[in-house]
């Protein structure tokens, strides 16, 4: 039983179910707790050697980091896993979440029996998705040719423990549902199929569900645990915010959430770039950004963000290869439905190809490389002065290469357009019907603020309540 000790009413309901099923030993293994482990790697979890994890790893389903709930996790798996190639016996590994499925259990000497005849590796419990039709391996197993996504409830045979144990899990650790099928070659990612390098084995899963989760994803513990502090952050990204606020932590919780740390400029400064949420102005954070860019190597690539009205809501590495397909690498900005601060300049804007709507320069958000944008925030601005206007003459000059997201891949504009975009509330991204992408970015400029505290309220992953403080 892999268990936290501070979860004793878990462990009250799992020993009395198991003792109803005629479980007589059981042995407790004292899980890793997230709440204990540092946000930066490498991780000293005695017995087990320094642990770094693998940076290569993005969640498949919410595109986040990996959290420190989910390092704590894997790392008990492997404590179990060590156990049962100490032992020389099969084991069954049950996290301390798993409720035995009734009357669904009183099967489970049948199951047995099958393996008893299958010189398998490794059986999975208690899987979540239909893998559609099963190539059957006994009467109540088949062979798993898919990726189960539980490690809820399985059993392990010595041999299966080792070949787990000998994985390169100590420089390349990710989540245990994870790492499990990638040591046999079953990952659906093949990149991590690749980095685990899956020997071959008899990997199976049983037809019924023996054990179910106690509580919901959204409920979990491990989900709702802070970000792993990547070593080397993919992705430097920048703001301008003179004052601390909500919005400002919300901004900068998400891009901890998604990869890679905020830095603000100008905190403690007096703002001097007038009203913007009454008129132009902004030329302040153009002014900020300068020097900030000259003390980066020009080939690293930056990402800038407004500070008070923007949200991450995909990891670091989707923003830079959503920017490499999009631009080719050339500075990319956010693209608007609507030309301002100045409408007469749109009949200057270039057609769009494809008829996107999304067709003006929006300055909340955009990317490239150092130097190149120092290159284009090299003219003098007054602070009082307008930003948008002034990228905007940038990019109608033709001279930098700027390019627009038209097609909202790395940056959506919800300014007029919330008809076309909505929150998915399981993934905590964002969803544009109109361009059929998936905005790695949110600005919520003009008045759609209150949207990402409405109906944007999961956009960023932000469902889950942190058990931690996040500091980048």
């Amino acid at each position: 039983m892999v268990h936290l000790a501070r979860h004793r009413e878990r462990r009250q309901r799992l020993a009395s179910a198991l003792e109803r099923h005629g479980f007589s030993r059981v042995m407790w293994l004292n899980a890793v707790d997230g709440r204990e482990l540092d946000p930066g790697p490498p991780w000293r979890v005695s017995p087990l050697p320094p642990t770094t994890p693998w940076s290569g790893w993005i969640d498949p389903y919410a595109r986040r980091a990996m959290t420190l709930g989910e390092v704590g996790c894997a790392l008990s798996h492997v404590l179990a896993w060590q156990r049962i190639v100490e032992s020389g016996y099969p084991g069954l590994i049950i996290e301390d979440d798993a409720v035995p499925v009734e009357p669904l259990m009183d099967n489970l000497p049948m199951l047995m029996r099958d393996l008893d005849y299958l010189d398998f590796d490794l059986c999975y419990l208690a899987q979540r998705n239909d893998p559609g039709p099963k190539p059957l391996a006994g009467r109540h197993v088949h062979l798993v040719d898919y990726h189960p996504l539980w490690t809820l409830a399985y059993l392990l045979s010595p041999e299966g423990a080792r070949k787990l144990t000998a994985s390169p899990w100590r420089d390349r650790l990710a989540p245990a549902d994870e790492m499990l099928p990638a040591c046999f070659g079953l990952n659906r990612d093949a990149a991590v199929n690749s980095a685990y390098a899956g020997s071959p084995g008899l990997v199976l899963a049983t037809n019924q569900r023996f054990f179910t989760p106690w509580e919901s994803s959204v409920a979990s513990e491990t989900e709702k645990s802070p970000p792993v502090r990547e070593p080397e952050a993919p992705l430097l990204a920048l703001t301008v915010a003179t004052e601390e606020s909500p919005e400002l932590r919300r901004l900068l919780d998400s891009g901890l959430r998604y990869g890679f740390a905020i830095e603000p400029l100008g905190l403690g400064l007096p703002w001097r770039g007038g009203d913007i949420a009454a008129g132009p102005g902004g030329g302040q954070k153009v002014n900020l950004l300068r020097p900030a860019l000259e003390r980066i190597p020009s080939e690293r690539p930056v990402l800038f963000l407004d500070g008070y009205d923007t949200i991450v809501t995909r990891h670091a590495r989707d923003i830079l290869g959503a920017w490499r397909e999009v631009a080719g690498g050339a500075p990319l900005f956010a693209a608007e439905l609507f030309c301002w601060p100045d409408k007469a300049s749109a009949p200057r804007y270039p057609e769009v190809p494809g008829g996107s709507p999304y067709r003006f320069l929006n300055s909340g958000a955009f990317i490239g490389r150092a130097g190149e944008l120092l290159g284009i925030v090299g003219e003098a601005i007054d602070d009082s002065d307008d930003d948008q206007r002034y990228y905007t003459e940038h990019f109608l000059s033709g001279e930098h290469g700027i390019v627009l997201d038209h097609g909202c891949r790395v940056f959506q504009c919800l300014n007029g357009a919330l008809e076309h975009v909505s929150a998915d509330e399981g993934r905590g991204m964002i969803y544009n019907s109109r361009m059929q992408s998936w905005p790695a970015v949110v600005h919520a400029n003009g008045p759609t603020k209150p949207w990402l505290e409405g109906e944007g309220r999961a956009v960023g992953g932000r469902w889950r309540t942190y058990y931690g403080e996040m500091t980048p």
